[in-house]
C-alpha cells in the first residue's frame, strides 16, 4: 500500500503559488484535484527521475481525504487502460507522475481558468 506522495521542490513551489492564487488553503485538496485531472487526461505521463530534494511529503491517507480504496482503485484501473504491469512499485510510480503532472497543469493554467474550473469540480462533487 501507499504511505506518502513524495512532491519535489518544484512542485512545493507549485502548491505555494496555487495556494496564493486560489485560496485553497491544503497540499491535498490541491494534489487530490490535480490527481484527477491528470488520470483524466488519456495520455501517459512522461517518465522523470524525481529529485525530492526540499521537497515535501503528503500522507497517503491525508491525500485520499479516507477514500484510499478509491484512489488506490482508480490508480490501478489507469495502469492495466495502459497495459502496464500492477505492482506497489508501478503504482506509487503512477502516483507521483500524475501528480506531478496534474501540478503542472493547474500551475500552467490563467487564473481565470483555473478559479473557474476548479469552482466547477468543487460544485459537481458537492452536489
Amino acid at each position: 500500500m501507499i504511505e506518502r506522495l513524495k512532491l519535489t521542490a518544484a512542485a512545493k513551489n507549485q502548491l505555494i503559488a496555487l495556494k496564493r492564487r486560489t485560496g485553497i488553503e491544503h497540499n491535498n485538496t490541491l494534489c487530490r484535484h490535480a490527481l484527477c485531472l491528470s488520470l483524466a487526461n488519456p495520455s501517459v505521463p512522461p517518465r522523470e527521475n524525481f529529485n525530492f530534494a526540499g521537497g515535501i511529503e503528503i500522507d497517503w491517507r491525508t491525500l485520499t481525504g479516507s477514500n484510499e480504496s478509491l484512489y488506490y482503485n482508480l490508480l490501478v484501473a489507469r495502469l492495466l487502460s495502459e497495459g502496464s504491469e500492477v505492482s506497489p512499485e508501478t503504482i506509487r510510480e503512477a502516483l507521483l507522475h500524475h501528480a506531478h503532472r496534474g501540478l503542472s497543469y493547474l500551475a500552467s493554467r490563467r487564473e481565470d481558468d483555473l478559479l473557474a474550473d476548479l469552482a466547477r469540480a468543487l460544485a459537481t462533487t458537492s452536489g
